[in-house]
C-alpha cells in the first residue's frame, strides 16, 4: 500500500535513500542471493548528485560485482572521495591497486544493460530526485589471481561468472 498519508510519500527506505546521498555522498544498494546461483553486487545511488555538486557534471553511479558488501561499501565511497578530487570514471580506465594488490578497471555499463535488474534504486533515484533517467554507470572490474581480466584470454572462469559483463549490449531474446 502507497504511504498516502506521510507527507513526503515515500518510504522508509526511500526516505533512508535520500537522506545517506545527503549526509554521506551517496546510498549503497547490496545485492545478495541467499541461494548463492547469482553473484553478490553493490551499487551506488547518488554518485551524480553529489558529483554534479561540485562541479563535476555527467558522472556514472557504480557497481561492482561478486566480492563481498563489506569490501565493496568502503570501496564505492573511497572511490567518491576520488572522483571529488578529480579521478574520472571513463571506459577502460585502470584504477591502480584498487583491489588491494590488483588493479580495477572502468568498464561503462551498455545503455542496454541499465536495468531495474541491477540498478532499481538507482533508476528510481534519478527519475525522482534528478528529474532524468539514469544513463551512464560504471562497473568496477577486477581480475583473476593472475591480473588477467574477464574479457582477457585465460580468465579464471569463476571471475567471469561472478561478474556479468555488463559492458556488453544486451542479446535480443
Amino acid at each position: 500500500m502507497r504511504n498516502w498519508f506521510k507527507k513526503d510519500g515515500l518510504s522508509k527506505g526511500e526516505r533512508e535513500i535520500v537522506g545517506n546521498v545527503d549526509k554521506h555522498g551517496c546510498h549503497l544498494n547490496g545485492v545478495f542471493d541467499p541461494e548463492g546461483d547469482e553473484p553478490n553486487f553493490v551499487y551506488s545511488i547518488g554518485f551524480t548528485k553529489t558529483l554534479e555538486k561540485v562541479g563535476i557534471p555527467d558522472f556514472p553511479e557504480v557497481i561492482i560485482f561478486g566480492l563481498p558488501g563489506d569490501f565493496c561499501g568502503p570501496a564505492i565511497n573511497q572511490l567518491l572521495a576520488m572522483c571529488a578530487a578529480g579521478q574520472e570514471l571513463n571506459e577502460g580506465v585502470r584504477l591502480d591497486e584498487f583491489f588491494g594488490d590488483y588493479d580495477g578497471i572502468v568498464r561503462l555499463v551498455h545503455p542496454s544493460r541499465i536495468e531495474e535488474e541491477y540498478l532499481n534504486s538507482a533508476m528510481w533515484y534519478h527519475r525522482t530526485h534528478m528529474d532524468r533517467e539514469l544513463l551512464k554507470v560504471a562497473q568496477l572490474v577486477w581480475p583473476d589471481a593472475s591480473g588477467v581480466f574477464p574479457w582477457e584470454e585465460g580468465c579464471e572462469e569463476w571471475v567471469r561468472a561472478d561478474q556479468p559483463a555488463l559492458y556488453e549490449p544486451r542479446l535480443a531474446s
